[in-house]
């Protein structure tokens, strides 16, 4: 003869703490198997038996259906969190890197960055002795400050690829370059955490309602030896 099952889902040895129990022999059996009728919100009387201070309490506890599901999954579902599922952790591990880049920002403070579309050019001047390569920064506008005019100007002029000019202002467009791409980096990871702000959000539209069980009767049934 099959055994008999729990029309809620519950685990009856749990539920009664009776290991071995056959659903059949539940306090609740009638009650679970006419349970299905009942709409989701409509509400239920149960029994359950519970522990604390090795002392053993039958209590009779109202809920609905729904909040009778939650309880079974809660039960045997195997419950997972934020925690488990590891959100939190990935939370702070963010929080971490922000630190470590709001840190590495710091080595930047005191040194030449290069404004956007900025570049050096090469270029040659003849003198009586032969043709020298040499350098300036150029930009699209005048947006240097200039040695002489009163004007902002284009062009500032480096000198040849030894002369310490030319040196950090290769280091300044390197610099920028490696702020730009740390910059897109940001805008795509914070993107990103939009996304998941916005999912997070929706679940409260996913959140059960009523899911409350409330006890009503407390009887001590048996003190544990």
């Amino acid at each position: 003869m099959p055994k008999k099952k729990c029309g809620l889902g519950f685990d009856c040895a749990s539920m009664m703490l009776h290991p071995g129990i056959d659903p059949g022999d539940c306090l609740n059996y009638k009650t679970c198997g006419s349970a299905i009728e009942l709409t989701p919100d409509e509400e239920l009387e149960l029994v359950r038996i519970r522990e604390e201070q090795m002392r053993q309490y039958q209590e009779q506890i109202r809920l609905t259906r729904r909040s009778a599901a939650i309880m079974m999954l809660m039960r045997r579902g195997c419950p997972q969190s934020p925690e488990s599922l590891g959100i939190v952790s990935a939370v702070e591990a963010i929080a971490t890197t922000l630190e470590d880049i709001r840190t590495g920002l710091t080595n930047f403070d005191g040194q030449y960055i290069a404004p956007p579309s900025c570049e050096l050019h090469i270029y040659n001047v003849k003198r009586p002795s032969g043709t020298y390569s040499y350098y300036k920064l150029t930009a699209e506008n005048a947006i240097f400050a200039p040695s002489e005019k009163e004007q902002q100007v284009r062009v500032i002029h480096l000198s040849h690829h030894n002369d310490a000019r030319y040196i950090e202002a290769q280091l300044g467009i390197e610099r920028r370059n490696k702020l730009t791409q740390v910059r897109t980096l940001l805008q795509n990871a914070s993107a990103l955490l939009e996304e998941a702000t916005r999912l997070l959000e929706q679940t409260t539209d996913m959140n059960s309602p009523n899911a409350t069980v409330e006890v009503f009767n407390i009887d001590e049934i048996i003190s544990i030896d």
